[in-house]
């Protein structure tokens, strides 16, 4: 990063006290750093995984980045076949050619794109976490909801349901509830042409 009025580059801390907790923003919570809590797409999500002494993965269910990296394993590192570590984890796009998929994240990227086409309950409930928060999420629990949907995609069966994710902070204390399906807010006509 450059900073105009120093004349000076300085180099990324990974926003450090932000993850730590200690930013006066933060209330003592870890918070995302400011470059995906910047994310206009809502394609980020951050996260502190538990590890095992060897420095791989601690299971932890019901943690979101456990979930979509190690049980639905619709999140993949970039060119595994080079061994590099720490890796960020990306949910690869359906719509670029797959020989170029295939290249990038390697022989499990046909099963993540088939798996987060057609999510099961408890994948679409994760996927409704991403971006709601600037802060870490350390933990979520679904509350089961109605079904609001059913129907038929590409001649697979496909059923929603209206389910609630709760997330959690490093406390154990609730963040942020929100459903499956998004609410709908009807403008009364008086203000249907107004700005």
């Amino acid at each position: 990063m450059y900073r105009g009025n120093t004349r000076v580059s300085e180099k990324c801390v990974g926003c450090y006290p932000r993850v730590e907790g200690t930013d006066p923003e933060s209330d003592g919570q870890p918070m995302e750093t400011r470059c995906m809590a910047a994310c206009v797409g809502q394609l980020r999500m951050q996260g502190l995984v538990k590890l095992n002494p060897d420095g791989s993965w601690a299971e932890d269910r019901q943690h979101p980045l456990y979930y979509l990296v190690h049980v639905a394993k619709v999140a993949l590192p970039l060119y595994p076949q080079f061994g590099t570590e720490p890796n960020g984890y990306y949910i690869p796009p359906r719509w670029v050619p797959r020989p170029y998929l295939h290249q990038m994240f390697g022989p499990g990227v046909d099963q993540a794109i088939d798996r987060y086409t057609y999510p099961d309950r408890e994948l679409l409930a994760v996927l409704q976490l991403f971006r709601r928060s600037n802060r870490i999420i350390f933990r979520y629990e679904i509350e089961k909801g109605p079904k609001v949907y059913e129907a038929t995609l590409r001649g697979r069966k496909i059923t929603i349901y209206n389910d609630t994710v709760i997330a959690y902070g490093q406390d154990g204390k609730e963040i942020f509830r929100t459903t499956v399906e998004e609410p709908i807010y009807v403008r009364p006509d008086k203000h249907a042409n107004s700005i």
